[in-house]
């Protein structure tokens, strides 16, 4: 009896001996985790070329809540979570006077500290009242004029080796259209007695951003003109193939130019998305709106973020090069807040992503990682302020203010020391 007991007792113990073994060799660990992996830095090896995009800051400055909301500082109890900085130009504009011509100056300045190589215009819209060559929106000409040799009309900034590439708005354009009312199908227009059809407009558009691409100033990448279209995915045709082929003919008729179109898709969305859009298109190359912009509710999205947002672009960047030979254009952002622009209660549920050299300096080395067969880089962005995304300088001396720190970090991460 006693033997069977002691035969029952040491069976037992070989089964919790056994179970516990088989518990630890089966605990999950963080080593494990897919995404538990170091953002390395990634050397430069020769200068990486680097745009920024570019924003008129009426919106920011001149509005009674969103200057206000700038300054606040961390303050959630009582609904303030800002980024409390003082811009160091102020209240500007960009806009055809001398006070506008001087900020953009600095602006050109500052850039060339970073060593960017090009700043992307805030996105250009048509304007449908007027035939070619007025059909270009007339602030949105006066920006462009300004970064441009065109000193019979604002005199031109002094650029140096900075240029400037030209943003376009799709979005306004394709005001009214969707997957029911296709751009071939848009109500005519007349306009000084001539009838155009949505299409026509379209490429005549297109005509008149092509001017600019004699400016010595216009930035080209392998000698071909770049520009880059804000919300391609509302440009709904029958036929995208068609009316992307007809845009560069249309450029290449008028200037002699092979444009270098890049389409900026929306943050966080696959790429497969747009197949009947800017891919089947076939547009040259895509990058992606601002990844610090994590979406509503997707907190989630806060921890490991560098990481994400490096499996992001793998995952986009593979897909439309498999598929349709579709180059990819990283993007880096240094931070992004909805609280400027829209008030706590619509940001709490928005998480901000709020300035850090260090993370930033990770996102750089993602999109390091990620670079294209054409070698580029767009930072978004040298001057959002009512998004918090920007780069320009804040007063050191004034709360959260970095000085020129993330225009030192640009100029540090993609080009040679």
């Amino acid at each position: 009896m006693k033997n069977n007991m002691k035969v029952l007792v040491a069976a037992v113990f070989a089964c919790v001996a056994l179970m516990i073994s088989c518990k630890k060799e089966n605990v999950p660990s963080i080593d494990d985790y897919p995404l538990n992996y170091t953002i390395e830095e990634i050397p430069v090896t020769s200068d990486i070329p680097v745009g920024a995009y570019l924003y008129t800051t009426a919106s920011a400055f001149e509005d009674q809540n969103h200057w206000p909301r700038i300054h606040d500082p961390y303050d959630p109890q009582n609904g303030k979570i800002g980024p409390y900085v003082e811009p160091e130009l102020g209240q500007y504009k960009l806009e055809a006077t001398d006070n506008g011509i001087y900020n953009m100056s600095k602006i050109v300045e500052w850039a060339k500290q970073a060593k960017i190589d090009f700043l992307i215009t805030p996105p250009v819209k048509e304007n449908p009242n007027v035939l070619y060559p007025g059909n270009m929106n007339g602030t949105d000409s006066l920006i462009t004029n300004q970064l441009g040799e065109h000193p019979s009309l604002l005199g031109s900034v002094n650029m140096g080796e900075l240029r400037y590439a030209i943003a376009v708005d799709i979005g306004n354009f394709s005001s009214g259209l969707n997957n029911n009312a296709l751009l071939e199908n848009a109500a005519k227009i007349t306009v000084s007695g001539v009838e155009l059809t949505r299409e026509e407009r379209l490429y005549n558009f297109m005509k008149r951003i092509s001017d600019y691409f004699k400016d010595e100033t216009y930035y080209r990448t392998n000698g071909r003109p770049v520009i880059v279209l804000s919300n391609p995915h509302q440009l709904y045709t029958a036929d995208s193939k068609k009316v992307y082929d007809n845009i560069r003919s249309t450029i290449k008729e008028h200037t002699g130019d092979d444009v270098y179109i890049i389409a900026k898709q929306q943050q966080w969305s696959p790429s497969a998305r747009y197949t009947y859009f800017f891919l089947n298109g076939m547009v040259d190359a895509v990058t992606m709106d601002n990844m610090c912009n994590v979406g509503g509710g997707m907190w989630e999205r806060t921890y490991m973020l560098s990481q994400l947002i490096n499996e992001n672009f793998k995952f986009n960047k593979d897909y439309i090069n498999q598929h349709f030979g579709i180059d990819f254009v990283p993007s880096a952002s240094p931070s992004f807040s909805q609280y400027t622009n829209s008030g706590a209660t619509v940001d709490y549920n928005i998480p901000p992503i709020y300035k850090d050299e260090a993370a930033f300096r990770e996102r750089c080395n993602v999109a390091k990682m990620n670079l294209g067969r054409t070698p580029m880089v767009l930072i978004e962005s040298f001057n959002d302020w009512v998004k918090d995304s920007q780069i320009e300088p804040a007063w050191e001396d004034y709360g959260n203010g970095y000085g020129t720190k993330y225009l030192d970090i640009v100029r540090d991460e993609f080009k040679v020391k």
